[in-house]
């Protein structure tokens, strides 16, 4: 048996294998790009389609988890630091406190978001923790809500409030009490994963028929929220917060990608 024909013998077949999987290998991956380049726009074509429209969406590599945190109960020493207050209520159902200014605070007509922070920062307990949430023009309210490593806890203004601040107004447009509730011991669940992209939110919207032609997604936003709010203890998602028709919330669990209306959430 001549061993140097069978060793290039071998050695060309194994050759020829080697080929034949690399050309298999490339091809699987060539395919999939091909699909990711075709899926990719399909979504954006769809929304152009029916004339769905939305700004620059967040970019960047998120990521996210499941996060605990309990309600805050306010301590007689910490309200002692209210000096220019009158506590009307605390530790209250909700754990939050109930203040009313002695004097009324009054808000200029302009660079009104700067000085508003500034009188959260002067005047409430932990202020720089909260951000401008809404505006309700209806019953004369200002509501902030409560960050967490820089991303809000969103809110929608039911009876249950979780972090949230509601500054009460007067008619001329002065800040003469407000509601706080707040969120303390937060901590990540689950090791931080990466989230759904904005918009694959979007998609999630519109695969449920919420996003109506002809309709405009006004902000978009990554948070955290809880769709069923409680006293105590809170488990909270990382969440994508839509706004549709600046009226419209949406709520889309940014790691499972369920859509949370708030007026169904208790259902």
């Amino acid at each position: 048996m001549d061993w140097s024909k069978t060793k290039s013998i071998f050695i060309l077949a194994f050759l020829v294998l080697n080929t034949f999987l690399a050309i298999q290998y490339f091809n699987i991956i060539i395919t999939n790009s091909r699909y990711d380049v075709i899926q990719k726009p399909m979504i954006e074509e769809q929304l152009a389609a029916e004339g769905i429209t939305y700004g620059e969406l967040p970019k960047g590599t998120e990521k996210g988890a499941y996060i605990a945190a309990e309600s805050k109960v306010f301590s007689k020493e910490e309200l002692k630091a209210l000096s220019d207050q009158e506590i009307l209520e605390f530790d209250n159902k909700s754990k939050g406190l109930v203040a009313e200014f002695e004097e009324p605070i009054s808000l200029p007509e302009t660079n009104t978001k700067s000085k508003l922070n500034q009188i959260i920062r002067e005047n409430i307990l932990y202020g720089d923790e909260y951000v401008l949430w809404k505006t309700d023009k209806t019953n004369n309210t200002i509501v902030y809500i409560q960050t967490h490593n820089d991303k809000m806890i969103f809110q929608d203004l039911s009876d249950q409030k979780i972090g949230m601040l509601i500054l009460y107004l007067n008619d001329k447009n002065q800040i003469v009490s407000y509601e706080q509730t707040m969120l303390e011991n937060i901590e990540d669940l689950e090791e931080r994963q990466d989230i759904l992209p904005a918009l694959k939110a979007l998609e999630a919207l519109y695969n449920k028929n919420d996003l109506k032609p002809n309709s405009k997604v006004t902000e978009v936003q990554f948070g955290y929220y809880s769709p069923f709010p409680l006293s105590g203890e809170q488990i909270l998602a990382p969440t994508w917060h839509i706004v549709v028709n600046e009226k419209e919330d949406y709520y889309v669990n940014a790691l499972e990608g369920q859509v949370i209306r708030p007026n169904e959430k208790l259902e």
